[in-house]
């Protein structure tokens, strides 16, 4: 068992540095300090053990008779629920506290800061920076608070009359516990405005990836050709305007003016661009013809995570078709099902592999490192769409930018371990458990039906993960609904996006805008 926890802790290490590549890889040398990408590396690190902890909760949970003991610590059901109640109040302290904290700092120092000579020119002292940021740290948790309140005196009326049958479920689940079902609010207006997050990065970088690794990007001789074609034309269009003027003494009308304005501002890019080519030539051409070597292999590579995404969508959508089909209470309990119908690919997958734990250990890990990836991936792409002037680019990223990056993977992992119960139903609830059924004088799997009867009430047990968004899904059904809405928007977004990105053509490598051209133009002015 000792070997267990060393291996636990080198994956932990292993997510640890991997973040911090990541965060080394995008934010900007001259406006980082460790403090910030401590804090970011930590809140990617717990937010990934949070949801690897899920197969951890399916084994114990499966195995009730099966005494596991390490560190004078029985590993039982109740001990892994601690445990998730820890990690998910550190993951929340983190989003709500830490990361804003940090955020407010970063603002603060960011003021009459010099970056050239790593001076801060500002009056204020740093006591007197990590005091406001503070304050502003608070003002933020006093919004919070109010939620909490909110979910302390909210206590809807469920009417089940309609739906005797799910009476016991109700029952067993007790969602008129109060003081749970304030968690439980509140829990659900963050996975509400996390599922509005995840439709749009997490349907974006669940299909962007996989083409872009199969497609690549144009070549840097591709680049060159257009930019010269570019400039080319823009140049005849130039010439012809003031051949238009020379051949009369007329004064040149507006509409003119304002395209040789155009034109010129068009050049200035074209040019900008040009330098950034031949930047890249002078200083990747090892890099070019490795990339050539390994080309196959990245093809090879945007397929497989190409299946993996055609795996989670399927599945997705398949339990969200069986929850429309077959839930006997529809919206009064948010598409709640007892028993799946339909073959889910990635569920059967999951429990089968469970009879050999530490396996589908190792499969949930890779598909949950690959949403991960691929939702980072929508982020970094798409930007920060609510917020302006917050940019994602290699070794220019603002650690404030940072900040809202990790807050929103904080908030989309809570929403990956709710889509659990639609992407894995079988297997995130009760695992590969299964109960003899004396209707059928068979073993059959465990199911939320099955609970209800005699032979397998006490045999059938739920995860912890279960039992908590369940319980969100019977005691504020609302959210249930929202959630399963969200769910049907991901999978229309995604098949959309399918379709654009099949017809796309090769996206460029050369990350330039105009208002890179517009900065170098008014630095250019500053120092005449």
């Amino acid at each position: 068992m000792y070997f267990a926890w060393f291996l636990y802790i080198a994956l932990i290490l292993g997510l640890y540095f991997l973040s911090r590549i990541i965060v080394k890889y995008y934010i900007d040398p001259a406006e980082s300090y460790n403090f910030a990408i401590n804090s970011i590396c930590l809140s990617f690190t717990v937010s990934m053990i949070c949801i690897l902890m899920v197969p951890i909760d399916v084994f114990v949970t499966s195995h009730p008779n099966d005494v596991i003991s390490t560190l004078h610590q029985p590993i039982n059901k109740y001990f892994i629920r601690e445990v998730f109640i820890y990690l998910y109040i550190g993951l929340l302290f983190i989003t709500f506290v830490i990361l804003p904290f940090n955020y407010f700092y970063s603002e603060e120092r960011a003021l009459n800061y010099d970056n050239d000579f790593d001076l801060d020119l500002s009056e204020k002292r740093l006591s007197s920076k990590i005091i406001r940021s503070a304050k502003q740290t608070v003002y933020f948790i006093g919004f919070i608070c109010v939620l909490l309140i909110s979910g302390l005196v909210f206590n809807p009326e469920v009417n089940y009359s309609t739906s005797e049958k799910l009476e016991w479920v109700k029952t067993m689940f007790d969602v008129d516990h109060l003081g749970e079902q304030a968690i439980s609010f509140c829990i659900s207006i963050i996975l509400t405005f996390g599922f509005c997050l995840w439709v749009i990065y997490g349907s974006y970088g669940l299909t962007a990836l996989p083409f872009q690794l199969i497609k690549g990007a144009r070549s840097l001789e591709e680049e060159k050709s257009q930019v010269d074609n570019d400039l080319a034309k823009l140049r005849e269009k130039y010439r012809a305007i003031q051949e238009k003027y020379q051949k009369s003494s007329s004064k040149i009308s507006k509409g003119d003016q304002k395209a040789l304005t155009n034109l010129k501002r068009k050049e200035r890019f074209l040019n900008l661009k040009n330098e950034k080519i031949i930047e890249l030539e002078t200083q990747t051409k090892s890099l070019q013809t490795i990339f050539k070597i390994i080309s196959p292999f990245r093809i090879i590579i945007g397929m497989i995570c190409l299946c993996f995404s055609v795996l989670i969508f399927s599945s997705l959508a398949i339990t969200t078709y069986d929850k429309i089909t077959n839930s006997s209470c529809g919206f009064k309990c948010g598409y709640l099902i007892q028993e799946k119908t339909f073959l889910n690919p990635i569920d059967t997958l999951y429990v089968y592999s469970s009879y050999y734990f530490p396996l589908d250990y190792l499969f949930f890990f890779i598909f949950t490192l690959y949403i991960f990836i691929c939702t980072l991936y929508g982020i970094i792409k798409c930007g920060i769409i609510f917020l302006k002037g917050f940019e994602i680019k290699k070794e220019q990223t603002q650690p404030s930018s940072l900040f809202i990056v990790a807050a929103i993977l904080n908030i989309s992992i809570l929403v990956v371990c709710n889509q659990l119960m639609t992407l894995c139903p079988q297997y995130a609830t009760f695992g590969n458990q299964h109960y003899y059924d004396i209707r059928t004088r068979q073993q059959s799997l465990c199911t939320l039906e099955a609970v209800s009867k005699v032979e397998a009430k006490f045999i059938c047990q739920m995860t912890n993960l279960s039992t908590f968004y369940n319980k969100i899904s019977l005691g504020y059904p609302m959210f249930a609904v929202i959630f399963f809405l969200a769910n049907a928007s991901f999978l229309g977004l995604s098949s959309l996006m399918i379709f654009i990105f099949m017809c796309k053509k090769k996206a460029s490598q050369i990350d330039v805008n105009e208002d890179d051209e517009l900065d170098d133009e008014s630095k250019s002015l500053i120092n005449i």
